[in-house]
């Protein structure tokens, strides 16, 4: 463990190994300031992505740390940089999570983050080079293990700075509306082969009885199948037509689950339980958190659970909320200002700081902006809470004429869905295929698309902000299916823009009461949840609600079969659904905007 020093700052580092309570060790850096102590606050990062830069001359070399391109300071989950914090007299520590990179042991995706960041966080706790406070951040999968470690209450960490990641990840994101997260899962397991350490290489090999050339070609045929679901996106219609995104079963899809035989326990829990509630890191977090997302974020939800969760039970928590997809939190100017050292100075060193005492919620009141380097975050609002002061809830009731109005009524109408022609995904809070406000009218012209409801011209603008649900009373011919719902503003142009989506398994339509497949004959309600967001529709707009049974990629399809085990449906499971919504009084269905009063 010698200690080497940075010519150009002077500061200390080494690498070590750091024990985990199993005997498994993790490939850890730290970062000394190059004066002051003997003892510094800590400052911890997390992360799956590697904590050492892609020339370095292996995993272990701490000379060649990872470090943010000066053009893009604020990119990485590794937030702001090592040499950024020890300039300001904070220790850093960089890990490398269990089975990724340098680092022993067998990735499990977020099973062994909690205790890992605990024990990790012992380690620092004994070492001479602190004072015991300690921060965390991260960013997108560092957030999470943020989050992870946090949920531990280890009376070391003070407070953490959390960005675009999941708090509940398995809850919130995976199986958003019980309905299976595929794009994101597909894409980022295919993507992140090349992470995992050699340990976990090991394990697999054994697990499998796969010889090293085995485990190689299976490699070598995942990057294959990355790049060809990756180029699925410029098709037309997309993705529907990809024999890679269409394969079924979901469970042991060939090449990732070999290399990652996690992913399979992760699509097999339909349903809450004690898997999915270990990682609701959320539930026990009572320390200071900032926390950071965007309209369009896929963990957006996730993140403002948190925020609302953890402020109810300490009043120490800040929520920033900006525009755009989840990766333009690393644009410098998606910042209003950065409050990151401001944060952990306050709590990590005790300095007055005007940011404590601002409102606890700063966000944009555009969900999206087109000119992403022209932007400038010069129009965000204050608020004590989310949703801000100053929202009424409004009922919208959708109609059997297709129109959308103040009041129930009319006869059922009804619509097919086939899983084997799915309604491609066409924007939305996407992380690896197109994100954002797109025109749906491309889907629309496809062939049993489902139920379009509008409204009549905006006579002047409306703002909404806050939680948007959609409540339908359905039925179908099959046990189970999805409804999806979609808020589109339709502009005067004709452009039917999606602004926010969601989903529903209707078998888990009520999640704690576990598995309740579908009667033919009877009418069930089932309340779509869309997420948050602040929009202003244009005056002479119209408001849009389009209810239709698959959003693929973006969601599994359902193959309508009723098997709580979706993941192990193929083809011969598939049924093709008839799918009613209702509109009478005693069965009505209806989106719920939360409307601000400016």
């Amino acid at each position: 463990m010698d200690t080497l020093t940075d010519a150009a700052t002077g500061a200390r580092a080494f690498q070590t190994m750091v024990p985990m309570r199993d005997g498994t060790r993790l490939n850890t850096f730290v970062f000394l300031p190059a004066s002051g102590g003997p003892r510094f606050p800590v400052i911890l990062h997390r992360t799956p992505y590697g904590i050492a830069a892609a020339d370095a001359r292996d995993k272990f070399d701490c000379t060649r740390a990872w470090l943010p391109n000066p053009a893009e300071p604020m990119r990485g989950s590794i937030l702001r940089g090592w040499r950024a914090i020890t300039g300001r007299f904070y220790a850093a520590v960089y890990q490398d999570c269990r089975g990724r990179h340098g680092s022993e042991g067998e990735d499990r995706v977020y099973a062994d983050d909690a205790a890992d960041g605990y024990d990790t966080l012992e380690w620092i706790a004994a070492q001479p080079w602190t004072n015991q406070l300690v921060g965390m951040s991260g960013s997108s999968a560092g957030a999470t293990t943020t989050f992870a470690a946090a949920s531990t209450r280890h009376p070391s960490l003070r407070a953490f700075f959390a960005q675009a990641g999941g708090s509940s990840i398995y809850n919130d994101v995976i199986y958003e509306g019980q309905s299976i997260e595929m794009e994101r899962l597909w894409l980022w397991v295919a993507k992140n082969i090349p992470g995992l350490s050699g340990s976990h290489r090991a394990a697999v090999m054994q697990r499998f009885e796969l010889s090293a050339a085995e485990l190689d070609a299976a490699a070598e045929r995942a990057a294959a199948r990355y790049t060809r679901l990756d180029a699925e996106r410029s098709a037309e219609p997309p993705f529907i037509a990809s024999p890679d995104w269409m394969h079924l079963p979901l469970a042991g899809t060939p090449d990732f689950a070999t290399w990652q035989p996690f992913l399979d326990e992760i699509i097999g829990h339909p349903e809450p339980d004690a898997f999915r509630a270990r990682h609701n890191f959320r539930a026990t977090i009572d320390i200071p958190g900032f926390h950071v997302t965007s309209w369009f974020d896929i963990f957006q939800t996730s993140v403002i659970a948190a925020f609302q969760e953890i402020q109810a039970r300490t009043g120490t928590q800040k929520l920033w909320v900006g525009p755009n997809e989840h990766y333009f939190v690393y644009a410098e100017n998606f910042w209003a200002r950065d409050p990151y050292f401001e944060w952990f100075d306050h709590w990590l060193k005790d300095k007055p700081s005007g940011l404590i005492g601002e409102p606890a919620v700063f966000y944009s009141p555009r969900a999206w902006v087109a000119d992403r380097t022209g932007y400038v975050p010069d129009d965000w609002r204050h608020a004590e809470r989310w949703p801000p002061p100053g929202v009424t809830p409004a009922r919208l009731y959708l109609r059997d004429d297709g129109n959308i109005e103040d009041s129930p009524g009319g006869e059922p109408r009804h619509y097919a869905y086939d899983p084997r022609r799915p309604i491609p995904t066409l924007g939305g809070r996407n992380m690896l295929i197109e994100p954002g406000p797109l025109d749906q009218r491309p889907a629309q012209a496809l062939p049993d698309y489902g139920l379009i409801y509008r409204g009549a011209a905006l006579s002047e603008e409306l703002t909404i902000a806050g939680n948007v649900r959609v409540t339908l009373h359905v039925q179908s011919n099959c046990p189970d299916t999805d409804f999806v719902a979609k808020l589109i503003e339709l502009l005067p142009d004709g452009r039917a823009v999606l602004l926010m989506d969601g989903v529903i398994r209707a078998m888990y339509r009520d999640p704690a009461e576990g598995p309740q497949p579908l009667a033919p004959d009877r009418v069930y309600r089932a309340t779509i949840d869309l997420g948050h967001i602040h929009h202003s529709f244009g005056a002479g707009s119209r408001i849009e609600v389009d209810v239709t049974s698959s959003n693929f990629p973006r969601r599994a399809r359902n193959t309508n079969s009723g098997n709580p085990q979706l993941a192990q449906d193929g083809e011969a499971s598939i049924r093709i659904a008839a799918n009613t919504v209702h509109h009478a009084a005693a069965t009505p269905s209806f989106i719920e905007l939360p409307v601000l009063s400016e």
